[in-house]
């Protein structure tokens, strides 16, 4: 899978559909399914099949009898839906993830590596407006630097 990255501003429709931008949609593997995932907070992610299955791995083991890990279980795995496109290529986004990412028309797709994320375009301005790319790379090179260790 090739490296999600970049960002693209379009708009829902009057249905509230979208189409996943064609830069990120043709990276994904070809013929994998693909997820709306409430993943992150302030928005939603779109990750195709093997990456979801990787960030759910952890849950593959889980005792039916830890009441505390199955709730967690329960409450991920209920915020997961399959993208469904129509013929067009377009993708309606359903009501709980609208509400979840506060979708209402202008959104920006950002590619995050190996998924993309799905934000109100006020939001997104929000979350990253308060950052410079100097306080960004500073925050990755000291984690880096923390886990060589």
């Amino acid at each position: 899978m090739k490296f999600l990255s970049g960002k693209v501003a379009h708009q829902l429709d009057a249905k509230n559909r979208i189409r996943i931008p064609a830069k990120y949609k043709a990276a994904f593997p070809k013929g994998e399914v693909l997820y709306y995932v409430e993943y992150a907070p302030g928005c939603i992610s779109v990750m195709p099949e093997s990456v979801l299955s990787r960030k759910l791995a952890s849950f593959d083991e889980v005792n039916p009898g830890d009441p505390q890990m199955m709730e967690a279980k329960r409450r991920i795995m209920s915020c997961i839906d399959e993208v469904a496109e129509d013929g067009q290529g377009r993708a309606q986004i359903p009501k709980s993830f609208r509400d979840y990412a506060g979708l209402v028309k202008d959104v920006v797709t950002v590619g995050m590596g190996d998924y993309v994320e799905i934000w109100a375009q006020d939001k997104f301005e929000q979350s990253v407006g308060g950052m410079s790319i100097q306080q960004a790379n500073a925050l990755a090179y000291k984690r880096n630097t923390e886990q060589e260790r």
